[in-house]
Formats: structure tokens, sequence, C-alpha cells
């Protein structure tokens, strides 16, 4: 069975997006599928690749010589772009559709990807599977300040939603985005949950790197660590105000950002102006040392915000940090409590409230049985359940449902 996958960007590119895609892709392979990928003129690369670039033996079509609509010098061109851009991208996908012969196209997030292949699956007589990743929307009333019901913020949705009718299947990413889409009128019976997993072969426990440990000042010292990407849904001002608390209370006690992003800055300005002292931001590091600084950091916090993005979608990393036996502490948002069982397979505590968060983490630092039994169910949890080995199989089983409904459909 050949799958012609339409992505937003991809590999040699390393973000959760990406990850996910590749992780997709690879463990396709080993069950025999044949999965293709085209990416769409978003991806961008240092040097204009080839329209055509194999990864890992998989076929990678790029059309970024397409146009993008913020190369534009004015709103009204960019307007104009995106929609030159869109048509562009519909014919590229229905050319390499014809070329490679697929047997179902499988577009994931944003709608972009699924308006693209839609020409190609209507022409083809192809199955449609559109994977939503996050929720556009409800992520930029946060990201970027977007009025909730706005005509921008309507107009996104229904987008989406449009993207959600014509697909013959969709594959929401979590229990909490299914709901949401259901909810807003696309049928139940076409929407499939496939969630967030992890590699366990790749993300798996290791000795704590005590070079790295030494180099960064933090012998002897319980560390509250963060790894991702610092934005203003994931709340990380609420972790800052609480390690405050925690270091006023304990000494040997130190946060670790790893990442960055559009609020990094401010984040370092808020440590300053609260005198925080033992605060380390790496900025940006290579993918490979990320398992490096999760073996120093003694639990994981993600304080993300109470808001509709955040109670539906479900985060990669923590899952990440789990399959590495690392304790993970959430905060009370669905899309989180949906990966972490409170005092079983980690810690979950009221959404922007440092003083809770401070009280949940002095107890783990006083109780070094229960952090140690919280790794462990954790690490049990994310391999029975969130292990792409035993997630991947569905692909198949679903895949093969569309193929018989547009085959039906081709013949009646």
């Amino acid at each position: 069975m050949k799958v012609l996958h339409v992505l937003e960007t991809s590999l040699p590119h390393t973000v959760g997006y990406t990850v996910r895609a590749r992780t997709i892709v690879d463990y396709q392979r080993r069950l025999g599928l044949e999965p293709v990928v085209i990416t769409s003129p978003l991806f961008r690369a240092q040097e204009p690749p080839a329209q055509i670039e194999e990864y890992e033996g998989v076929r990678y079509y790029r059309t970024n010589h397409i146009r993008p609509p913020g190369s534009a010098k004015s709103k009204l061109s960019s307007y104009a772009l995106r929609i030159v851009m869109a048509v562009r991208y519909r014919r590229a996908v229905l050319e390499i559709a014809r070329r490679e012969h697929p047997d179902v196209l499988h577009a994931h997030s944003s709608y972009a990807n699924a308006y693209a292949a839609l020409p190609a699956a209507r022409e083809l007589g192809l199955p449609l599977v559109y994977e939503v990743r996050t929720l556009w929307g409800e992520s930029a009333v946060i990201e970027d300040g977007l009025r909730p019901d706005s005509w921008k913020h309507r107009l996104v949705w229904r987008l989406e939603l449009g993207a959600m009718q014509r697909a013959d299947l969709v594959l929401p990413i979590s229990q909490g985005i299914r709901e949401e889409v259901i909810r807003r009128g696309i049928p139940a019976y076409k929407v499939d949950v496939m969630p967030n997993g992890v590699d366990t072969s790749k993300f798996a426990p290791r000795p704590r790197d005590a070079v790295r440990a030494s180099a960064a000042g933090l012998d002897g010292c319980f560390v509250i660590g963060f790894v991702g990407s610092m934005r203003k849904l994931e709340g990380l001002s609420t972790l800052l105000t609480a390690y405050g608390i925690c270091r006023a209370q304990r000494d040997q006690v130190r946060l670790v950002l790893v990442g960055d992003g559009p609020d990094k800055k401010a984040l370092e300005a808020q440590a300053v102006e609260q005198g925080l002292p033992g605060v380390i931001f790496t900025g940006n590091v290579p993918h490979a040392d990320v398992p490096s600084w999760y073996s120093i950091m003694d639990v994981l916090v993600y304080p993300r915000l109470r808001a509709v993005i955040n109670e539906r979608v479900t985060p990669l990393k923590p899952l990440e940090a789990m399959a590495q036996g690392k304790v993970c502490m959430g905060s009370d948002v669905g899309g989180l409590t949906e990966l972490i069982r409170d005092d079983d397979t980690g810690v979950i505590f009221r959404a922007d409230d440092p003083e809770d968060l401070a009280h949940a983490l002095i107890s783990l630092m006083k109780e070094p049985a229960r952090l140690e039994r919280l790794g462990r169910r954790a690490l049990e949890a994310v391999r029975r359940e969130r292990d792409w080995s035993a997630i991947s199989p569905r692909y198949i089983e679903l895949y093969e449902k569309v193929i018989r409904v547009a085959r039906d459909r081709k013949y009646s």
C-alpha cells in the first residue's frame, strides 16, 4: 500500500511537527507500507533543495519553488500571493499523485494541506485522510491575541471544518480535539483519534550526564526542567514564580529551561526582575543533546495556561520525558490530564497557580521514594500505551477502511 503524505514541513528541520511525521513515516515503512512525502511551499531550507530528495529511504517532493505569501511587500499582495500559492500547490500535489499512483492521500495540519490534496483525491478517486494536530484558531487566541469569535477566528474555524467535512477520515491527535470538532458538526463516525506517541527505542532512561551537570553548576542540586518552545500558551511565567517560592525555602534547587521561542526574552527579564538565582536558559540546543539535558533533570514541568487550545491539544514533550523515566508535572488542563494521571504517572497541579505548583514541587523534593515510583510508573505506561510500535498498526486498519469506502463510492 502506497501512502502519499502531504506535510507543512519536514526533515531536516527538527520540531514537534516533523518529529511526529518522521516517526509515522518510519514505522509505516517497518509495517511494509510505502510512504512518499510532499512538503508545502512553506517548507524552507538553507539552500533551495532539489524538487525531489531522499531521506532515510523515503522520497520527499518539495514545492517550495512556489512563492509563499511571506515574501510579499504589502498586505494586499500577500493575499494575492496566498491565492496563487494555493492554486499552484494544488496543481503540484495533483501532478505528483498522478506520478506516484498512491492508494491513500494523507494530509497533515494545517487545512491548507488538506485543500491542496483535495483535487487529487477527487480526480483520481482516492480516499483523503486529514490528520489534525492542533486547533489553529484557538492557538492564535493565545499566541497572536486573536479575539475569540472575531471574523478571523471564525474564518480559520470555517476553513478547518471545511477541510474535515471534505475528508473521508479525520484523525485528531487527542480526545480533546475529537470532542471539539464533533461538537462543531463533524460526524463522529468519520473521526478517529491517532494519539501522540514516542519511539521508546530512541527515548529511553539513561544515566545522569555528570559532566554536563558539573559544567552547568548543578552538582548536588534538585533540578526542575522544561524542554520545548517558549510560547505564551506554555505558562512558563507561572513556573518561574513557583521556582522563586521553592528557592526561598530550599537553596539546593535549580531551574533549567531548554529551548527558544517568542517568549524567551520576556522570561529572562522576569527572572532578573524577580531576582531569581540559579535559572539556566540554554537557548536552542542540538537535537542530539536533548536526552543529555533530560538526564540531569529530576522533574519536568508543563505549566500550560487554562485556555481552549490547552484543554484540547496534547503536547509531545511530556511523552519524551516519561519515556526516559522522568517525572512530569502538568497543569490541570485537558491536554495534559489526557497524558498524565495524577500521583500515578506524574503530578497534576492547578493551572495559573504558582503557589500550588511550588507546593507540589517541594512535596516531591521531600519524598525521593515517591519520585522514583512516579518515574517508574510513567515509563511503564508510555511503553505500554504510547509507543509507536503499538500505535502505528492502527494506520493500516484505518487506511483499509477508507480505501473500501472510496472503492464503493467509485462503483456505486
